[in-house]
């Protein structure tokens, strides 16, 4: 059985629309698919209805940004109600700060000659949620960069200098966002900025999982992660993090995972009900 429980669509930073993302996972004879947009649950009526005539599971989820320390950190919700009333006005919140620090990046980069125009970027996001990755293929479009890679490397990625950093969100509170839509909290790729102190945190707060499997942790990390989960008996879970054929992260479907994941992950979510 092959699932992929993190994957993006053009509601957020993805390349394939939902409905592309469902074609696709049939086509590679997934099971089952969540809909993982960063700070967006646009993409989840597309996806179950495009998947309403076949045997492909959509799990409706999210992946909502947070801080710990200054440090960037995301939560994943899985079978989360995208109606909920504490959810949306969290997705608003969130997707307002993202165009704010979008428009300050822009800024920067055009005080220093680099001219890309916040139309281009908006223009690219569409109705989606904005972020760096949109800034990223702006410049690529306006001839300022060769690549989005090298976008993120040389000029807005983390420590580059024109990254401004998310304002602080207390994870906690994101977490009991998700919950209050009746999903399950996972910690998404821990190991990707190193942030196991605050692992006590969340779990006091409520986490339910944490993403073991994904394409930038190691073999060691993935064995490390599997550990913790032990330790404070939360649910493993993975997936691709894909963003689109072309795109940074994993392939779909590409990351294996225990079926158990699954089988668990959809038992810890009737219990949230």
């Amino acid at each position: 059985m092959q699932f992929d429980l993190h994957v993006h669509s053009t509601a957020s930073d993805g390349a394939l629309s939902p409905a592309q993302l469902v074609e696709s996972s049939l086509c590679q004879g997934l099971t089952a698919l969540a809909i993982t947009d960063h700070d967006s649950v646009e993409g989840i009526g597309e996806a179950l209805s495009a998947a309403e005539k076949t045997d492909l599971i959509v799990i409706p989820g999210v992946e909502l940004s947070a801080s710990w320390n200054g440090t960037d950190l995301h939560i994943l919700g899985y079978f989360i109600d995208p109606a909920n009333p504490s959810l949306i006005d969290r997705l608003v919140s969130l997707r307002q700060a993202r165009a704010t620090r979008a428009r300050k990046m822009v800024a920067r980069l055009r005080d220093s000659g680099i001219m890309v125009q916040f139309e281009d970027v908006l223009n690219l996001a569409g109705s989606g949620s904005l972020g760096r990755s949109h800034i990223a293929r702006a410049l690529v479009a306006g001839g300022l960069c060769s690549t989005a890679s090298e976008a993120f490397s040389d000029l807005i990625g983390h420590g580059r200098p024109f990254y401004i950093p998310k304002p602080e969100v207390d994870p906690a509170e994101v977490i009991e966002s998700i919950i209050a839509a009746g999903g399950v909290a996972v910690f998404a790729h821990p190991g990707v900025h190193d942030s196991d102190e605050c692992i006590p945190y969340l779990v006091e707060a409520g986490l339910g999982g944490i993403e073991v499997y994904h394409p930038l942790h190691t073999h060691t990390q993935k064995q490390h992660y599997t550990e913790i989960a032990d330790k404070y008996d939360l649910l493993v879970t993975g997936g691709s993090d894909f963003h689109g054929f072309d795109s940074p992260g994993g392939l779909l479907g590409g990351e294996k995972i225990p079926v158990k994941s699954l089988i668990e992950l959809l038992k810890l979510s009737d219990n949230h009900r």
